[in-house]
């Protein structure tokens, strides 16, 4: 009756519809796996290739064949069926029977995989043989098998811990079918011993990350860190101990950063997407410091919108800014994967008077006249309109025009309809602020001048990669970012000798090399280097850049060798002992230098006095002052020019120069076609001033013109710059003098549009340099193709370090 029971139960189980499989069709199955596997017995052993591919990330390695040591201290089926399996499955084998004979065969020849007897009667044996493996550094990465007694049907199964604290990685029960030890073979090729070696070049990725002098960090999905590397630890002041485990929120520094800032960061790393910004972060015992960091995720698999891993780089924010960003050439035609998996192209081809550009460039395309030039435009008019026939209007509308005080600065019709433009204009042209009725404390004294002047040497023999950056300080796309980190902060002092002989300043003003050293260093010594933008750094741009207008042939037409250099030393000098905040500021908080000069290009009266007060008044030491040989009025027409030119620089004044430079050009009238030409300037000592004034005010805002590379690189540290002082400004419930700057792009197109393109262009123009407008035209292209679709990386980014750029 149980037989039968038991039969009956079987057949209702196979009729039930629900069942996946029938009995027989279970036997077949059966039947079927059996006959392919004796096939497979009786086929020839399998021949592997010598080494096969993995990929691991982004990463190709190459496996070889896994070679498998077999220790069985007797021989029997069990060992001969591992035996028959790595011969059929093409691997390396090798066999040992003793601890000393299996060490010295793994210290003779690599071994991926060891299978171990671990049955009762050499259970000792084995399990010194694994301890000793896993003794060794070497054997870390080998996969130990071992090899159990199997196990009665009717006893419970025991643990695997006891194998797995000794440091084995697998266990199998006693089963002499070949077929079973050659799946266990596989498995562990294609198992362990792959994963070994991804695990070996993941240490090597981390010996790197050691290695490295920039700051990573590695923490999951939630935040809590997992690893930090030495370069953190330095820069954060964290140890590693105090890190790992913990959340990285600690390092952020709310209050500094912005809540939007985070909000936007956390919104980033939830979409999985790469985030990219400077922010503020915190350190132990230490004020806190500028970043730029980069958090990217990491995804398990292709395909996985989730990552598990997020991997972030700081960097302290320095002159090194724009070291990973890409060379000028990949933005003429690039192409770009977005975040969200899209690919975008970007391309160059227009011109800057005819740019294709977004809505905030759109709103800027009217031509911002100032009342000279339409004063001249309607007298061309009446110059062409016969006396019969003057309109009695066009007279009107002029005399109207006359009566205005500001013939040089343009009127803010044109920009009404753009409030934000016209902030914009108002912020940068300075002065627009209003005074607290209160005085405010003096914040920012003047820097004693603490540099040595006994005779600052420079080497004979350059070392080799100043000398290298210099050689290429004749081209316009030069790196002086480059030779500030190779100078270590002292790019103003080897390019501006290097400058300075080249237009023969030895010969002209009669002085030794080591009283031009002297100076050089004098000089730069009173450039903050705290700033991040009105710095040495910036001396030596705007040195550079009006050198290069001074090779041009129009200029060699018009001056003579003195203007060079005083060209050159104004550029040096310009803005010297600059505090980092703007003329609005210093007359808002009633600063010192406000006073003195009453309110009106503080700082431009300021460089160009402290200009000659550090150069004369070290008198006592004759080896300082670079005019101490000329002539009385030769220098007094030099200082006269260089007072000039730095005066030119005050923002106030931009529209006036400007203006009065179109104005001396639209005397050439029109040629025959109705083209207008440009006319050689007459060459009166009013018009030489003009073209100085006009070259180092282009030197001054010529970074849109240069390389992608270096005009990110400007902008990045401008923008920090005025940051910094409107976060001082809200503490101090000061009016705000600037504009947001929240968007680097959108400012640089602003700037590009109200100031830079007018100017640089006329001025390109006139000294026939039609590659910089050129260069002009890609640069503002590539800020003008960022909007809300494709957002910049470091838009709405950029915070404030107090510590860093504090005065």
């Amino acid at each position: 009756m149980g037989c039968a029971a038991s039969v009956h139960a079987t057949d209702s189980q196979c009729k039930d519809p629900k069942h996946k499989y029938k009995l027989q069709d279970y036997d077949n199955t059966i039947r079927a796996v059996t006959e392919q596997s004796r096939k497979e017995s009786e086929e020839p052993p399998q021949k592997q290739p010598e080494k096969k591919e993995i990929r691991f990330g982004p990463v190709k390695l190459l496996q070889e064949i896994s070679r498998v040591l077999l220790v069985f201290p007797v021989e029997d089926g069990q060992s001969e069926a591992f035996l028959w399996a790595c011969r059929k499955g093409g691997f390396a084998c090798s066999m040992a029977n003793s601890l000393d004979n299996a060490m010295d065969t793994l210290d003779k020849r690599k071994h991926h995989i060891v299978v171990i007897d671990m049955r009762l009667n050499v259970y000792s044996i084995g399990e010194q043989i694994v301890r000793k493996i896993r003794s060794r550094p070497s054997f870390a990465n080998v996969v130990t098998l071992a090899v159990c007694p199997a196990i009665p049907r009717w006893c419970e199964e025991p643990s695997v811990r006891p194998y797995l604290d000794m440091g084995f990685n697998r266990r199998f029960l006693e089963n002499h079918d070949r077929g079973a030890c050659l799946n266990e073979i596989v498995m562990m090729d294609t198992g362990e011993v792959s994963t070994g070696l991804k695990l070996s070049v993941a240490n090597t990725l981390f010996q790197l990350l050691e290695e490295s002098r920039d700051s990573f960090d590695i923490t999951d999905i939630d935040g809590i860190c997992s690893y930090v590397n030495p370069a953190f630890e330095k820069l954060a002041g964290f140890k590693s101990i105090d890190m790992v485990g913990k959340s990285t929120d600690v390092l952020l520094n709310e209050e500094k950063t912005g809540t939007g800032l985070i909000e936007t960061m956390q919104r980033c790393k939830a979409e999985g997407k790469v985030w990219e910004g400077v922010v503020v972060n915190n350190r132990t015992g230490l004020d806190p410091i500028s970043v730029e960091m980069k958090i990217m995720p990491v995804f398990d698999a292709e395909g996985n919108n989730v990552p598990s891993h997020f991997v972030t780089c700081r960097l302290e924010l320095n002159p090194t800014l724009c070291r990973s960003c890409l060379n000028k050439n990949q933005f003429n035609s690039t192409t770009r994967r977005m975040s969200n998996g899209r690919v975008r192209t970007e391309s160059s081809n227009t011109s800057i008077n005819s740019i294709s550009v977004n809505n905030t460039s759109r709103r800027l395309s009217k031509q911002v006249d100032a009342p000279i030039i339409k004063i001249l435009t309607m007298l061309r008019s009446i110059q062409d309109t016969s006396p019969q026939q003057l309109p009695a209007q066009l007279i009107e509308n002029v005399m109207a025009m006359l009566r205005s005080s500001e013939l040089y600065n343009p009127g803010s019709n044109s920009l009404t309809e753009d409030p934000e433009a016209l902030g914009f204009m108002d912020g940068l042209m300075e002065g627009r602020g209003t005074r607290p009725s209160v005085t405010g404390d003096t914040i920012l004294s003047h820097r004693e001048s603490t540099a040595a002047i006994n005779n600052i040497t420079l080497s004979q023999t350059l070392p080799t990669l100043i000398k290298e950056n210099l050689t290429r300080r004749k081209e316009w796309d030069y790196d002086v970012v480059e030779l500030e980190r190779l100078s270590s902060h002292r790019p103003l002092f080897y390019l501006g000798f290097d400058i300075l002989v080249e237009f023969g300043i030895l010969n002209l003003f009669k002085i030794e090399e080591t009283t031009l050293r002297n100076w050089l260093g004098l000089i730069e010594s009173n450039y903050r280097s705290c700033n991040t933008y009105h710095n040495s750094t910036h001396a030596a741009d705007v040195l550079q850049a009006s050198a290069y207008f001074c090779r041009s042939q129009c200029m060699e037409n018009f001056l003579d060798p003195t203007d060079f250099l005083a060209l050159l030393i104004a550029s040096i000098c310009h803005d010297i002992d600059h505090p980092g905040r703007t003329n609005a500021f210093l007359c808002n908080v009633s600063h010192e230098l406000a006073i003195m000069y009453n309110d009106s290009a503080v700082l431009e009266s300021h460089h160009s006095a402290t200009t000659f007060k550090v150069t004369c008044q070290a008198a006592e030491n004759k080896n300082v002052n670079i005019f101490q040989n000329l002539e009385p009025e030769n220098f007094k027409m030099i200082r006269k020019s260089i007072i000039s030119m730095i005066l030119a620089t005050d923002m106030t004044q931009h529209f006036e120069h400007y203006n009065k430079f179109l104005a001396v050009n639209l005397k050439c009238g029109s040629s025959e076609d109705g083209e207008e030409c440009m006319a050689q300037v007459p060459v009166s000592q009013d018009n030489k001033s003009l073209i100085l004034r006009m070259a180092i005010k282009c030197a001054d805002i010529s970074n849109p013109s240069r390389s992608v590379c270096l005009a990110r690189a400007w902008a990045h540290r401008i923008v920090l710059e005025y940051r910094d002082q409107i976060a001082e400004e809200k503490s101090r419930a000061l009016p705000q003098s600037l504009p947001p700057f929240d968007d680097i792009p959108k400012s640089q197109v602003l700037f590009v549009h109200l100031f830079a393109k007018d100017l640089l262009t006329a001025y390109y123009e006139f000294l026939e340099f039609g590659h910089l407008t050129d260069q002009l035209t890609e640069t503002f292209d590539y800020w003008d193709s960022f909007n809300e679709e494709n957002p910049y990386p470091h838009a709405l980014t950029l915070s404030i370090s107090t510590s860093s750029n504090s005065t």
